[in-house]
């Protein structure tokens, strides 16, 4: 069996080229990339119901929310362009067994306590801090608000205050209302 030099040769001087071929390709330097992604929240939580007994008296009855955390609202947002958030009631206190006693609700809202910007500024502020209802004069709702324009949580104080007006006109029993919270992403 013969082999041709020049056959070696063809085969060494390939080899020899794509050895040099991938030491003159080859790399110095590269970049890995690690990214975190951020999912989107928007939370409202509300405190548990309250109850209270009438002090017998014509002052009106206030539910405050005081030091406890556990009596505020929660909110949250990670938006860039922050959150609204509405606490409502659509009716005025009614009588649970016989909805012709009313009385009127009065909310007041307050930022009890908000992340702020970096330069020491609240994120959350009170864009509404009191509304009252009056069913006589046939507004059966009330609402309060809070805004943000960035990210960030809060707590807020919603004190609630039934109207008494005159105590010897009140039917015996319990009367409710419902505040709802809404929070939506500006």
């Amino acid at each position: 069996m013969k082999t041709s030099n020049f056959g070696l040769v063809k085969v060494f001087s390939f080899a020899l080229v794509a050895t040099v071929c991938q030491l003159a390709v080859g790399q110095t330097t590269d970049t890995q990339t690690f990214t975190v992604t951020v999912p989107s929240a928007l939370s409202i939580v509300a405190p548990a119901d309250r109850q209270l007994n009438h002090d017998t008296t014509n002052n009106n009855q206030v539910f405050v929310p005081g030091a406890d955390v556990a009596n505020h609202w929660a909110v949250m947002c990670n938006s860039g362009a922050g959150a609204t958030v509405n606490l409502t009631t659509s009716t005025p206190f009614t009588h649970t067994t016989n909805s012709n006693f009313k009385r009127d609700a009065r909310l007041d809202l307050a930022i009890s306590s908000s992340d702020n910007d970096g330069t020491g500024s609240a994120v959350w502020t009170v864009s509404t801090a009191t509304d009252t209802t009056d069913y006589a004069g046939a507004d059966a709702d009330a609402s309060v608000q809070a805004t943000s324009a960035a990210p960030g949580k809060a707590t807020l104080g919603l004190t609630v205050t039934f109207i008494t007006d005159t105590y010897s006109t009140l039917l015996q029993g319990d009367y409710e209302i419902d505040v709802v919270g809404t929070i939506a992403a500006n």
